[in-house]
């Protein structure tokens, strides 16, 4: 419970907003049930059962989405994308990695052979490379 959370007259408890968002949050988006979500926040399960109908009655189309979504909890989300992120890091390591080895192969090939690799910008290809003789 949160420290919105009081005590009715009645003796039963009061949720604020911030409870009643979580709430949905997590039956919605984590998969949680509602008899689980009434004993984390004490109250009664026809309260929880209150909080949700209410709001699928107000947002058609947001409770809609959510109950259509996977039951997947945001935590596994969240790891499988920063595993996705990880794997695309490594790629794309590997690749700077493989293109420095290549620039410095071109580099030593250059050095080396003494001649020019890397055409200069705006050079074409030789004439004789690309004209056909005709032979008759």
């Amino acid at each position: 419970m949160t420290d919105q959370t009081h005590k009715t007259p009645s003796g039963r408890n009061y949720l604020g907003r911030s409870d009643r968002e979580a709430i949905l949050r997590e039956y919605h988006l984590e998969g949680k049930n509602q008899m689980e979500l009434a004993k984390k926040y004490d109250v009664s399960y026809q309260q929880v059962h209150r909080i949700i109908l209410k709001f699928a009655a107000e947002n058609d189309k947001s409770a809609l989405l959510m109950k259509n979504k996977p039951k997947n909890s945001q935590a596994e989300e969240v790891k499988a994308l920063q595993e996705e992120i990880l794997s695309l890091k490594k790629q794309l390591y590997d690749e700077q990695m493989r293109a420095d080895f290549f620039e410095t192969m071109v580099d030593v090939a250059e050095e080396t052979f003494n001649i020019e690799i890397r055409k200069k910008a705006g050079t074409g290809q030789s004439k004789g490379c690309t004209e056909k003789k005709d032979t008759q």
